[in-house]
């Protein structure tokens, strides 16, 4: 008797692994409802039905595999259906946040040569200083229910797994904005994190307030994933925030410590208990003990912390719930990043490379399936920030013995303000350019609600009458709302190191005097 063949095993999807893993969710999910916004509920296959109108779309302005295609949109569930039709086509996705000035947003678009800007309505105007470069106008609306959308949908490959999916731009230690690559594997390794530390399951109702085009984009995604239901707010008010919390029974958000601290204060001062949250993940920036205790007092055990960078989204290390708990007879956790995320590996460094032992502070380092795979035609810059297979962070700090990891101060020399990222040499170079200003440093200060404000330390040229007022003006044409100075301060010079360069140091010792960490 003839022994019958083995089965051959299933063949490996030839196309992107990132977007398979949406094609089918869109399938299994079909009539639930996928995204709250407004009055309005988008199910599944209405979300469906729109992604496949926008990939028509893409595709009748030949937009192809590999080909940049800008993504500038505010919140809302144009922007879920935009990005999983340029995730369809294989294009790469390049996200731009509509709180940047239209100089900002030109550099970025001549970096990538994009075959396409997609813009909400609203922030079409910011395309001003672009050119001719080809856009498409697409916002909010549902397409006409299309009950093939789904099996049209399945016969899209996407890319292939090592090819890029998005460039996300962030700006850097130079004052030029780097773009950090991701490939369709990575994004896809990232998003299984997300599921992993993230805690979001289908019966889950998502809140999203802060910007789509950062980390609440890939939030978003998430729950779509697991076959969530998601309300999407253009953005954050306290009693709004409250209203929806209450009506659509929302289960998971996330914030920033700015966010929560103007949430704690409305809790307490309103005696508001929300019941159905069981999730409330924050990042972007420290948080202070004390806010945090505050919170916990207000809201439970719902807490989560996350610490991470674009060039290793979101989780590389997580303060999870229970360590919120036992930071109550443990304060000293409140201060903590937490310990690494299940897949990414964390250490510290010294300045060869080598690690550290516990206790000793040096520069965090990072690797993970999901650390980026490089950034847009800087190789040089790529190859500079690895140690062997380690992502130097720019972020210095120790782990304790327990694997907690603490930080202590930047490297690179950036400011978190509100969560948004705010590098000083962006903040200088503009100043630079104002009439009256001989020379300009920025520092960040202690902030109560944005965790850390831009402050403007400059070297008036002669007497230089109404030059803060003037530098305050001027850089509101000049910079995005959350770059631009809070205050500026003029001085007759500013310090210097031994080796002639501006004295960070000394300028933030003054208002950092007395604290644990130079960050807030």
């Amino acid at each position: 008797m003839t022994t019958p063949a083995a089965p051959s095993p299933p063949q490996a999807d030839a196309g992107s692994p990132l977007w398979a893993l949406f094609r089918r969710s869109l399938s299994l999910h079909r009539d639930a409802p996928a995204i709250l916004w407004g009055e309005a509920t988008w199910s599944y296959d209405d979300l469906a039905g729109t992604v496949l109108d926008r990939v028509r779309v893409l595709q009748a302005r030949g937009i192809a595999r590999g080909d940049r295609v800008v993504l500038l949109m505010g919140n809302g569930p144009g922007f879920c259906a935009a990005d999983l039709a340029i995730m369809a086509v294989g294009a790469v996705k390049v996200p731009v946040s509509g709180m940047l000035s239209a100089s900002e947003i030109a550099v970025i678009v001549a970096r990538v040569r994009p075959a396409c800007v997609m813009a909400s309505p609203d922030l079409v105007d910011l395309l001003a200083d672009c050119g001719e470069v080809p856009r498409m106008v697409t916002d909010n609306a549902v397409a006409l229910a299309d009950h093939s959308a789904r099996e049209q949908l399945a016969g899209l490959p996407g890319a292939a797994p090592s090819e890029p999916a998005a460039i996300y731009f962030s700006g850097g230690t130079t004052g030029v904005p780097k773009g950090i690559v991701h490939s369709q594997q990575g994004l896809a390794s990232n998003l299984w994190s997300h599921v992993i530390e993230a805690g979001i399951g289908p019966d889950d109702v998502l809140l999203l307030t802060t910007p789509q085009a950062h980390s609440a984009g890939l939030f978003a995604q998430v729950g779509l994933l697991r076959g969530a239901c998601t309300r999407i707010e253009p953005g954050f008010d306290p009693a709004r925030f409250r209203a929806l919390v209450d009506g659509d029974t929302v289960t998971w958000t996330f914030a920033v410590p700015t966010m929560i601290n103007r949430l704690v204060a409305y809790a307490e001062e309103t005696g508001w208990r929300p019941a159905s949250l069981r999730t409330v993940q924050y990042g972007a920036a420290p948080i202070s003990g004390d806010l945090l205790g505050r919170a916990l007092a207000c809201f439970g055990p719902v807490f989560q912390q996350l610490y991470a960078q674009t060039e290793c989204p979101n989780y590389a290390t997580v303060l999870s719930k229970a360590d919120h708990v036992a930071a109550l007879s443990r304060p000293a956790l409140l201060t903590s990043a937490g310990r690494p995320a299940l897949m990414c590996e964390v250490a510290v460094l010294d300045d060869e490379g080598t690690s550290v032992p516990a206790g000793a502070v040096g520069e965090v380092a990072l690797r993970a399936p999901y650390v980026m795979t490089g950034y847009w035609e800087d190789d040089a810059g790529y190859a500079a920030r690895f140690s062997g297979s380690w992502l130097r962070t720019g972020d210095v700090g120790y782990l304790d013995e327990d694997g907690y990891l603490y930080l202590v101060d930047r490297r690179n020399d950036m400011i978190i303000s509100g969560g948004m990222n705010v590098h000083s040499i962006e903040v200088e170079n503009a100043l630079m350019s104002v009439e009256g200003v001989q020379l300009a440093a920025v520092v960040g200060v202690p902030h109560p609600d944005w965790g850390e404000a831009v402050h403007a330390v400059v070297v008036p040229v002669g007497e230089a009458p109404g030059l803060q007022e003037r530098v305050m003006a001027e850089s509101r044409l000049l910079l995005a709302a959350y770059k631009r100075p809070k205050s500026v301060e003029l001085v007759a010079e500013l310090p210097l190191t031994r080796y002639g360069k501006v004295d960070k140091v000394a300028l933030r010792a003054r208002y950092w005097d007395g604290r644990t960490r130079n960050i807030s």
